[in-house]
């Protein structure tokens, strides 16, 4: 099968929006992280007794 040349510039878009979701994503989960720890005292504020 051969590729057209309006293949590879798709595919370099739906990786640099990969690339963004995934830094939003790690981002994020750091922000919930600090936050937890500013109000619960801890990392994982539902985390047993």
């Amino acid at each position: 099968m051969s590729e057209g040349p309006g293949s590879t510039p798709q595919s370099d878009t739906y990786t640099v929006l990969l690339a963004i979701a995934t830094l939003f994503v790690l981002i994020a989960t750091v922000f919930v992280s600090v936050r937890n720890q500013q109000l619960f005292g801890t990392w994982l504020p539902f985390g047993g007794a």
